[in-house]
């Protein structure tokens, strides 16, 4: 469900031409975005395809998703804060909601490994699974809170437009 969600807001941000200038910096930033946004949702694809066998679902199983999702989430985190700031009029706005950004990524990262560990037995598992549902939710409105306060930041295009012409964002919406 996440990365279904992740998907169709990076989408409704991303897409278009594939003439994006590789010496412009707007379009560096915009290509390594979706770069980081792109790897990170087909980590949780992964994840999330151990899950459609049930016999995955068990205490090893979880830790193990977990475990995924945190390697997953610390490159994401890690590539975001390489980006630093776009080279735009509204770099500095964009570069804080990306920094707050982060900081859910890793605080619900935290909460998901965090539930996952404390699971003992297999009775443990629906209270933990409804745990990190509410985790999974709760990056979803991050990211769709980073993708509207970035749309609104970018009031000139700059960034809208970059994000438009990277080849790495297009196969978001496809």
């Amino acid at each position: 469900m996440l990365v279904v969600l992740v998907l169709a807001l990076a989408a409704a941000g991303c897409g278009g031409s594939d003439e994006a200038s590789q010496t412009d910096p707007t379009a560096e930033w915009a290509s390594g975005f979706c770069t980081a946004i792109t790897d990170w949702t087909n980590s949780l694809q992964d994840v999330s395809s151990e899950f459609s066998d049930t016999s995955n679902l068990s205490k090893d199983g979880l830790q193990s998703a977990a475990d995924d999702v945190r390697s997953a989430t610390d490159t994401l985190v890690s590539d975001l804060k390489d980006l630093g700031a776009p080279d735009t009029s509204s770099g500095d706005k964009v570069k804080s909601a990306v920094d707050s950004l982060t900081t859910t990524l890793d605080d619900e990262t935290a909460q998901i490994q965090d539930t996952a560990n404390g699971v003992s037995s297999i009775t443990d598992l629906p209270s933990a699974i409804s745990k990190i549902s509410t985790s999974l939710s709760s990056l979803s409105t991050a990211f769709s809170q980073t993708l509207q306060t970035i749309d609104n930041a970018d009031a000139s295009g700059e960034l809208q437009s970059a994000i438009q012409d990277a080849p790495e964002c297009s196969s978001l919406t496809s």
